[in-house]
C-alpha cells in the first residue's frame, strides 16, 4: 500500500523526484486522489507552512515545497 506519509516527508524535503515516483506509485495502486491530496501533499505543505511561521524556513524553501 501507498505510504502517504513518505509523500509528506519528501515533499516537506524539497525532494521533487521522490514526491512524483510515490504520488504516481499511489494513484497506479488505486489510492483515490483526494486522499494523496490530503494525507500526503496537503499534509506535507501544512508542515512546510508552520515552520515558515516560525521562521524555520524561508520562502525559497516554501517554493521548492510547492
Amino acid at each position: 500500500m501507498a505510504d502517504l506519509e513518505a509523500i509528506a516527508n519528501a515533499l516537506i524535503k524539497g525532494d521533487r523526484n521522490t514526491v512524483v515516483e510515490l504520488t504516481t506509485k499511489a494513484i497506479d495502486e488505486g489510492v483515490p486522489p483526494g486522499e494523496v491530496l490530503q494525507k500526503g501533499l496537503i499534509a506535507g505543505m501544512n508542515i512546510v507552512g508552520q515552520r515558515f511561521k516560525k521562521n524555520e524556513v524561508y520562502v525559497p524553501e516554501v517554493l521548492i515545497a510547492a
